[in-house]
């Protein structure tokens, strides 16, 4: 699957401004209509790779560079390998400060609360 990028998008603004500006309203809700069904089909495709919690890439979350670097070295890639993680033995981790531990294990519950009200569609 390929993904948007935010240089992709700022193109796709672009157009969409420029033809509002030239008062293409139809041109411009064309092109948004493409991009809102590109969106959706994605997210269909996520949810389909990822049926579970524990299958998903902590690059999904919302956490820092610094922090997925981090996890990365002591091989914690997806939620599933931080499953009997302590918080304390998060803080063991070079570069992970209680901060940034708590936004792990607020990502993950966010996550979590998502799959089980069937809402991580959305999230993603």
């Amino acid at each position: 699957m390929t993904r948007i990028t935010s240089a992709q998008a700022a193109v796709v603004a672009r157009q969409i401004e420029l033809q509002l500006a030239q008062g293409n309203f139809s041109a411009a809700d064309q092109i948004l209509s493409r991009c809102v069904e590109e969106v959706r089909l994605q997210r269909r495709e996520l949810c389909d790779e990822y049926a579970l919690p524990r299958e998903v890439p902590l690059t999904r979350l919302s956490l820092e560079p610094q922090v997925l670097e981090a996890l990365e070295t002591v091989n914690i890639t997806t939620v599933g390998d931080l499953q009997g993680v302590t918080y304390e033995q998060l803080l063991e981790v070079p570069a992970i400060n209680t901060t940034r531990a708590s936004q792990v294990r607020d990502s993950v519950r966010q996550l979590v609360r998502d799959f089980k009200t069937r809402s991580f569609e959305q999230a993603l």
